[in-house]
C-alpha cells in the first residue's frame, strides 16, 4: 500500500505516460474514498458508481494535459465526483432543492456513532449521539465528513464547497460547537478521539 508522497508521484509520472497498471492502483486507492463519499451525496449506489466511472475515464482520458499535484488527487476526484453527481441529479430530477451547491442534502453515516454504540450499550449515548448529528445542517455535515471522515485540509474543502476557507473553519467550529453542546464535554472528547 502506498502512503508516502514519493510513492504517489511515481505511479502518477507513470500514469500520465500511460501505463494502465498506474492508473489501476490509483483508481484501487482512491475507489472506496470515493464511492463513501457519493453515497452521501446520493443514496443511489448504481448513479454513483456510474459518476466514478466517469470520473476515472475523464482523468485517464485527459492524463497527458491534467496539470493536477500527486498530493491534491484525492481532494480533485472528490471535486470531480461531486460536480459529476449533481449534473447526474440534475438530469434524473432526483434531487428537489435548487440550490445544489449550498444545501446538497448530505446525511453521511458516521463511523464514531457506531463505534460509540458498539462501546456503550447505554441507550441515552445513542440518543445523544443520534440527535447532535441530526441538528446539524446538510453543510456543516458535509463540512465534518470532509474535514474528519476524509482527513481534506480547511483549502480543499473551501473549494468543494465553492465556500471561502472562513466559512469552512466557522462550519466546523459551529458544528462540533453544536454537537458539544448536546454530547457535554465527555462524550464529545471520547467522540472526537475516535471519529
Amino acid at each position: 500500500m502506498m502512503n508516502s508522497d514519493s510513492d504517489i508521484k511515481v505511479v502518477w509520472k507513470k500514469f500520465q505516460q500511460g501505463d494502465k497498471g498506474a492508473f489501476a492502483t490509483l483508481y484501487n486507492l482512491y475507489i472506496d474514498s470515493l464511492y463513501r463519499y457519493g453515497t452521501k451525496l446520493s443514496g443511489d449506489g448504481d448513479l454513483v458508481k456510474d459518476a466514478i466511472q466517469e470520473v476515472f475515464l475523464d482523468l485517464y482520458m485527459k492524463r497527458k494535459k491534467n496539470k493536477t499535484n500527486p498530493e491534491n488527487l484525492k481532494y480533485y476526484l472528490i471535486l470531480a465526483l461531486k460536480r459529476n453527481l449533481i449534473k447526474k441529479l440534475i438530469r434524473n430530477r432526483k434531487l428537489v432543492d435548487n440550490n445544489l451547491n449550498n444545501e446538497l442534502l448530505f446525511e453521511p453515516e458516521y463511523s464514531i456513532e457506531k463505534t460509540i454504540v458498539e462501546q456503550e450499550e447505554d441507550i441515552e449515548i445513542r440518543q445523544k449521539v443520534s440527535d447532535a448529528l441530526n441538528q446539524l445542517s446538510p453543510k456543516q455535515k458535509e463540512v465534518v465528513y470532509l474535514r474528519f471522515n476524509e482527513a481534506l485540509d480547511y483549502k480543499d474543502i473551501a473549494q468543494i464547497l465553492n465556500i471561502s476557507i472562513e466559512s469552512v473553519r466557522k462550519q466546523v467550529y459551529r458544528a462540533l460547537k453544536s454537537v458539544r453542546k448536546t454530547l457535554g464535554t465527555k462524550t464529545f472528547i471520547f467522540w472526537l478521539l475516535f471519529s
